[in-house]
């Protein structure tokens, strides 16, 4: 058995903790929009009570939105790859941290890797899905690279 790491790898088991790292991105974009929905609405001349409601249902809207985002960035990333015999399985961020690792092994000759134009991004097919592996976030990439080539010939 070979297995890869990424550099998405979960630096620590604590499943929020790591959330939260992915959904800030997310919370900073909506904050952002709140906060000028808010010093218009204030401008405009606006009422105490309808800006801080417009805070405090924008706050609740904007962690919700969030943390779904994170939810599906987490899904999305990939943490490792597995290879055993003439099959391979992926595991994603979020199937590590809250204890769910698939056990689908799926055969090297139907996943079809192909590069793109510049070698930066490996797209290989798992379950019915595309998965994109970028370069930069796998340290081994080249030899990854050739386990998944090397099964197609």
């Amino acid at each position: 058995m070979t297995s890869f790491k990424s550099h998405n790898y979960p630096k620590s088991n604590n499943g929020l903790l790591v959330m939260q790292e992915y959904a800030m991105q997310y919370y900073a974009a909506f904050n952002l929009i709140l906060m000028l929905t808010i010093i218009t609405k204030i401008y405009s001349g606006g009422y105490e009570q309808t800006v801080l409601w417009i805070a405090i249902i924008g706050e609740v809207v904007a962690l919700i939105l969030g943390n779904l985002l994170a939810y599906g960035k987490l899904n999305r990333t990939m943490a490792s790859v597995f290879f055993v015999d003439r099959h391979f399985s992926m595991v994603s961020v979020y199937d590590m941290l809250f204890k769910k690792e698939q056990s689908h092994a799926f055969p090297l000759v139907y996943a079809n890797p192909q590069m793109d134009a510049e070698e930066k991004i490996l797209s290989v097919h798992f379950n019915d899905q595309i998965i994109t592996l970028k370069r930069e976030d796998w340290e081994e990439f080249d030899l990854l690279r050739d386990y998944f080539y090397a099964a197609q010939y």
